[in-house]
């Protein structure tokens, strides 16, 4: 019988020509059959028939490594070596349609490893039983197929060698390379319908792990970042700027100042403001200040709590100097407001945000490790006991951080009114199938959060602010959850301001995070030294000016620019652009639709894009 020869033969056996020879035949089998049949895709379109240069194409992607780890373990004498690399690819391919699916991105690609490098420990808190069960079953699974598989190809091939003809295992080997070979040659010959095929279902295709083919873009793109070389950020700008907002002092003391309570809720979506499912909050809507066009001040929590508390566009997050003086603390403590800070989490620290959410800044300060809807109860409750009424005490101002509508979506079981609804342990990440259900266990969970704040509303002397941290996605753009694109899923929010003195106006025009912290400085007749240190904008006023608003990246150095114009294409969400404040940056990047893909325009369209651009620095940094 043929042994496998050892590392250091000088010609490879007919057994392990053989068994990698196998091998490679399995795991490109084994890829093939994933990517046809996988069901992450937003939209599958397995069930249409597939043109014959497709289906080779595709084939020819699964092999093509496969076929080089193949050769160069042969010629290297490393066969060993070789179909470990080809088990790699397989799971490679495996583990990267899973996160592509969840965040949008590829696992090789920078923004994945600067998120394993600088975000993993923080995420590990939002690991739950679902998400384990899920990932070990597949994990399992997977290593059971792989030893099947290596005991068959095993066994196949000293079957083979044993035979004791030598040449069969070479002849073998050089016509499976010569069909895998062959495979590209129909797709070649008609290369723009399979390159269309490949844009249009880039998940289908085994080389999409490493981002190609990229969204077909044109070269406008280009042509607008060329020209926007001379839009620039200069140190000078920034501390300009910066020094106006941490002097900005509140220049009075009104006599009569309502109590404010600020409530904003994890992941919550404009849809959610409605009768059916925040009843509460939908009437208090009706009769306060409801801003219709609203977004966050970047797509994770960070960035919109960090807009919100400092009246600024998240772009200024990273500058520490801006950081750690939050405005909202130091104005209302001026005014001769108590501040209060109740959280249902108490991971400020892992996301940076210890810089604002600290107990040093607050006069009452309670958080607490998550536990479900019990961390909000007590939250709310704190918040309550804090804004309680007391004839010798100064004006307070709360702010109430809820955490129910963050994944997997907590829910009293009394309120689960939107059926079938997923249970707490729901599959992530999940595919359209079973998108309804989890859409309908973040109704039943907002549901139960209208629930819970309904009694904070009805205050006569407070004036109550009801916001989202940043918005969700359900595949919306393609991805799970926020933190990973700059669509509009992930970046709008509701925002609502009641009670005393509050107007009864529907904001149609678009705001941000940015524009509440003034907005709640006039409507409780609070002045400051320089108001246009703010980004924001008073929401309240009858002439309200709308500007050019930057919606920040969790993960890239990178803002959407959202302007106010009705007129233009309603297919326009926003002009990406890479801005740094850290070493003065600006680039245009190109458009991006409401999914945050890139999206083609017309060479009209330019001198819009360029205004956009103009104004918002224009506005951000003036003369």
């Amino acid at each position: 019988m043929t042994r496998p020869r050892s590392f250091s033969s000088r010609e490879p056996s007919t057994e392990w020509r053989w068994r990698s020879l196998l091998w490679a035949q399995f795991v490109g089998l084994a890829i093939s059959m994933t990517l046809c049949w996988h069901s992450f895709d937003e939209v599958l379109q397995a069930e249409k028939p597939v043109g014959f240069l497709v289906a080779t194409w595709r084939l020819f992607q699964a092999f093509l490594p496969l076929a080089v780890l193949f050769t160069v373990g042969n010629v290297l004498r490393c066969e060993r070596w070789a179909c470990a690399m080809m088990t790699g690819w397989w799971y490679w391919i495996m583990v990267d349609l899973i996160v592509h699916q969840w965040t949008g991105m590829h696992v090789a690609s920078f923004e994945v490893l600067r998120l394993l490098y600088e975000k993993s420990l923080s995420l590990l808190p939002y690991v739950h039983l679902g998400m384990v069960i899920r990932f070990g079953i597949g994990f399992a699974t997977l290593l059971l197929l792989t030893q099947v598989g290596r005991i068959a190809t095993r066994r196949i091939a000293r079957r083979c060698s044993d035979a004791g003809n030598s040449l069969s295992s070479l002849g073998a080997s050089l016509a499976w390379l010569g069909a895998i070979t062959l495979l590209a040659a129909p797709a070649w010959m008609f290369w723009a319908t399979v390159q269309s095929e490949m844009r249009a279902e880039p998940s289908r295709h085994a080389l999409s792990v490493i981002g190609w083919p990229a969204s077909k873009r044109s070269d406008r793109p280009t042509l607008l970042a060329k020209e926007s070389t001379s839009l620039k950020l200069t140190n000078a700008s920034i501390r300009r700027r910066t020094q106006a907002f941490r002097l900005n002092v509140a220049t009075n003391e009104p006599e009569q100042r309502p109590d404010i309570l600020f409530i904003v809720v994890e992941s919550l979506r404009p849809e959610l403001i409605d009768s059916d499912v925040m009843p509460n909050v939908n009437a208090a809507a009706e009769n306060g200040l409801w801003m219709q066009r609203h977004f966050s001040g970047g797509n994770a929590s960070s960035l919109g709590l960090f807009s919100l508390f400092n009246g600024l566009d998240a772009i200024w997050f990273y500058r520490s100097d801006v950081r750690y003086a939050p405005a909202m603390n130091r104005l209302f403590h001026q005014s001769g407001y108590e501040c209060g800070f109740f959280g249902a989490a108490n991971d400020w620290a892992a996301f940076q945000m210890d810089a604002f959410v600290r107990k040093d800044v607050y006069d009452a300060f309670e958080v607490s490790s998550y536990d479900g809807l019990r961390s909000d109860r007590r939250a709310i409750q704190a918040s309550e006991e804090f804004l309680a009424d007391h004839s010798d005490r100064r004006p307070r101002l709360a702010v109430l951080y809820l955490y129910a509508t963050h994944a997997p979506f907590e829910i009293n079981p009394l309120l689960q009114q939107d059926q079938p609804a997923a249970s707490r342990n729901y599959s992530i990440p999940f595919g359209p199938a079973n998108r309804e259900s989890i859409w309908n266990r973040y109704r039943n969970s907002a549901r139960t959060v209208d629930h819970l704040i309904a009694p904070l509303l009805k205050h006569p002397n407070r004036i109550v602010a009801i916001v989202g941290d940043h918005g969700e996605s359900f595949l919306d753009d393609g991805t799970i959850g926020h933190g990973t694109r700059l669509s509009a899923s992930q970046t709008q929010t509701p925002a609502i301001i009641v009670g005393r003195n509050v107007p009864t106006k529907k904001v149609r025009e678009a705001t941000s995070h940015a524009d509440l912290l003034p907005t709640l400085l006039e409507l409780c007749d609070i002045q400051t030294s320089s108001p246009m240190s703010f980004d924001g904008r008073d929401v309240s006023n009858p002439i309200f000016r709308p500007r050019v608003i930057a919606i920040a990246d969790y993960l890239r150095e990178q803002a959407i620019l959202i302007p106010n114009e009705a007129d233009l294409d309603p297919t326009f969400f926003g002009l990406q652009v890479g801005i740094s404040l850290l070493k003065p940056h600006f680039q245009i990047i190109g458009t991006r639709s409401r999914q945050g893909d890139p999206r083609q325009f017309s060479h009209e369209e330019l001198i819009t894009h360029r205004q956009i651009a103009r104004k918002y620095l224009d506005q951000t940094f003036p003369d």
